[in-house]
């Protein structure tokens, strides 16, 4: 009987520590997991394919006044002088472009919006973006504009929200971080590699990472 009861005991102990081991490897892990969800990143959204092969990306700007109008090109502009392999030229004729932009004037609660379509093998096929220069009831002004038209057409580039307020591409408005840092330029190259870092124009290849670490 003492010999049962020693063993037993052995048993719970035994099965004690493999538990408390087993406790600690969870705990452990779920750290490592908050810990990686801090570290600023960037996600990427989705891909360009062949409309890309040619490294030209066609755009034009409906509804908007001349001054507006300015504010937007310059927003592209900045995009194109940051990103290497990619031309943006507007167009005003009626064929398909790739990425439209208008303006919106119903004063609602969307200052910008990106509205991306895909092809059948899922690369993006095409983008629509809206701009506003009033909303919640209040006018927009032209820093704020060309703030929202700089982070849109990141989204029309391929990528999603930062996690991270120091960044042209964080879903909150800081004006003060209306710069294309490394991040945003690198994430864009890694979202498009196919074409920005391996320069194959005859293979597009969807980006598998889904988010870009800072």
């Amino acid at each position: 009987m003492k010999e049962f009861i020693k063993y037993f005991s052995f048993l719970l102990v035994f099965f004690l520590i493999i538990g408390l081991i087993q406790f600690n490897f969870d705990y452990i892990y779920s750290t490592i997991q908050q810990t990686d969800n801090k570290k600023k990143h960037i996600e990427i959204c989705c891909t360009w394919g062949n409309k890309l092969a040619d490294g030209i990306l066609t755009y034009e700007i409906n509804n908007a006044k001349p001054e507006t109008k300015e504010l937007v090109t310059s927003a592209i502009s900045y995009w194109k002088e940051n990103i290497q392999g990619i031309e943006f030229r507007e167009t005003d004729s009626k064929q398909q472009v790739d990425i439209k932009i208008s303006f919106r004037n119903d004063n609602g609660k969307v200052a910008g919006q990106t509205m991306t379509n895909f092809d059948s093998d899922g690369f993006i096929f095409n983008v629509k973006i809206l701009l506003a220069e009033k909303a919640f009831g209040k006018q927009l002004n032209k820093n704020v504009i060309e703030y929202i038209a700089k982070h849109e057409f990141g989204h029309a580039l391929g990528l999603g929200h930062a996690n991270f307020n120091e960044s042209l591409m964080s879903s909150l408005v800081y004006n003060s971080f209306n710069k294309i840092s490394d991040c945003e330029r690198e994430a864009v190259n890694e979202a498009n590699k196919w074409k920005l870092i391996d320069n194959n124009s005859s293979s597009p290849q969807i980006s598998k990472i889904k988010k870009y670490f800072c």
